[in-house]
């Protein structure tokens, strides 16, 4: 950690010059699933942690992890220490560490039993063209901010109870340790299978409070690098290569980072370029229009001669009204030369208009092809949200007067119409079937008797039998008619929902395109 610091310390110095830079440090661990804050005053006195109470600040709430809308996570709680030097951070860096939890065990006189995490957060501020011509005008639109969060993470290193030789409090400690670097194993892992990425698998980001703080620094928009602390002795042989193997599987994270800046700063720099790119297309609009500017140009020279001309005849008038003054007496010499002078004010008066002639027709020169592409451009938004507005308009008036159409037939009377047809219909329906029952009744009968009388009168039945059975068919098919014109009425009723929607939608698409033309107004 203190490379790192001075590293960085030494790369601001050689770019102080053109870079404004501003530094944060902050320092937290996590001692049995509990953030504690590093740099907090009243936490500077150690705490004892052998009695195994929870360190409990009166008047202070505890620290709690928070994720931003943009899906930063962020400590609220925690203490942020603007430092200006190396020495500041050194401070800060060792204040921390002084109040870190420790403890003695079989491995370690002093094994830390907790994770720490010491985080530097770099904001700089740059100037870009620098040689802009607006001056002051455009300074703060040519300045860049950008920011960068460096997570320095000190994670303890697993226990095993029988070689640690650890119980109670300490026995406690090393399960939370433990389970730290399990929940950021699997994290790793996750982030680190190709196959499990592709697959989308879920990250267990929320399993411990270690990875939860460390989910920007590994699948966010981040570096990761990963330190293993190794003993090289043969009886640390097992746990040297389990180390190798957790730290090897961290290579495999595979981040896009991208650069944070301000999102203020990135839209002037679009802003910016899109002013760039219109007043290189106004350059080029107003060299196209040429004629117009060499008209102008040949009327400013006719202007300059004529002043000169001008300018020229004044000086005659004047050396004649000196020699006049010489010969005549004084009060005719009086006489001409006020004769004279007021005619000189006359011409200097015509003069100094024709000057400010030229200067207006310059200047409107200049200012003539910017607010002819102003009102181009105006022009052309006007026409397409007119004939948008037509358009809608158009589809509006085709709508409603669909559903003028289906808006003309009461449908509770067609309903009750056509519900009262069905009715007498099966009434009818009924009644003949009786009457072809009563009468297949009779020709049984009858067919027990055989003699003419009967033969005639099973003709008869017969035939009227038929007809039963005809107008039977005939009342089934008008039935089946008045069911298909129910369903027909039916859609009918839902296809007036759907244009009564596409209404509503119109109006309000409508609505907002007048807003729009008296915004753009």
């Amino acid at each position: 950690i203190p490379q790192v610091m001075g590293a960085i310390f030494s790369k601001i110095e050689t770019l102080k010059a053109q870079i404004q830079f501003q530094l944060h440090v902050s320092f937290i661990e996590i001692h049995k699933e509990e953030v504690r804050d590093l740099l907090d005053s009243s936490l500077s006195a150690k705490s004892d942690t052998s009695n195994g109470g929870k360190v409990n600040i009166p008047g202070r709430s505890p620290i709690q992890i928070r994720e931003s809308s943009n899906g930063v996570i962020t400590l609220a709680g925690s203490t942020e220490v603007e430092v200006r030097s190396l020495k500041e951070m050194a401070a800060c860096l060792e204040q921390g560490s002084l109040s870190r939890a420790t403890g003695s065990t079989n491995m370690n006189n002093q094994s830390s039993r907790s994770h720490a995490i010491f985080t530097i957060t770099l904001e700089q501020m740059r100037k870009v063209n620098q040689g802009s011509p607006e001056g002051n005008l455009n300074e703060s639109m040519n300045e860049e901010y950008l920011s960068a969060k460096l997570h320095l993470v000190d994670l303890a290193g697993s226990e095993r109870a029988k070689r640690t030789g650890s119980d109670g409090m300490r026995f406690k400690e090393g399960v939370h340790i433990n389970k730290g670097l399990l929940a950021l194993g699997n994290v790793i892992s996750a982030l680190g299978d190709e196959k499990k990425r592709k697959e989308g698998v879920h990250v267990p980001y929320r399993d411990s409070k270690l990875t939860r703080l460390l989910q920007d620094s590994l699948g966010g928009n981040s570096r990761t690098v990963m330190i293993a602390c190794i003993s090289p002795a043969d009886i640390n042989a097992e746990e040297t290569l389990n180390t190798l193997k957790y730290a090897n599987r961290a290579r495999n994270i595979q981040n896009k980072p991208v650069i944070n800046r301000d999102p203020i700063s990135n839209e002037m720099i679009k802003m910016r370029q899109q002013l760039e790119y219109l007043q290189a297309k106004l350059c080029a609009r107003g060299g196209a229009s040429s004629d117009e500017v060499q008209a102008l140009k040949e009327r400013i020279s006719w202007l300059e001669s004529t002043n000169e001309d001008l300018r020229r005849e004044l000086n005659k008038y004047r050396n004649g009204c000196d020699i006049v003054d010489q010969v005549d007496t004084f009060g005719q010499g009086e006489e001409v030369c006020s004769m004279k002078s007021e005619g000189h004010k006359r011409r200097q008066s015509m003069d100094s208009s024709d000057i400010s002639m030229g200067e207006v027709i310059m200047g409107d020169s200049r200012d003539m092809d910017e607010e002819a592409a102003k009102e181009w451009e105006h022009k052309v938004l006007q026409n397409t949200m007119d004939k948008e507005l037509y358009e809608l308009n158009r589809r509006l008036q085709q709508k409603e007067s669909e559903m003028k159409l289906f808006g003309e037939v009461d449908t509770e009377t067609l309903k009750q119409h056509f519900g009262k047809k069905i009715t007498e219909l099966e009434d009818e329906k009924r009644a003949a079937q009786q009457e072809r029952d009563r009468l297949l009744a009779e020709i049984e009968n009858l067919a027990a008797s055989s003699d003419g009388q009967t033969q005639k009168l099973h003709d008869v039945h017969s035939q009227k039998l038929k007809a039963l059975e005809a107008q039977i068919l005939d009342l089934k098919k008008k039935q089946e008619n008045q069911v298909q014109l129910l369903k027909q009425k039916q859609k009918s009723e839902e296809a007036a929902k759907r244009l009564q929607e596409e209404i509503q939608f119109i109006k309000a698409q409508k609505v907002q395109l007048q807003n729009k033309i008296k915004q753009e107004a």
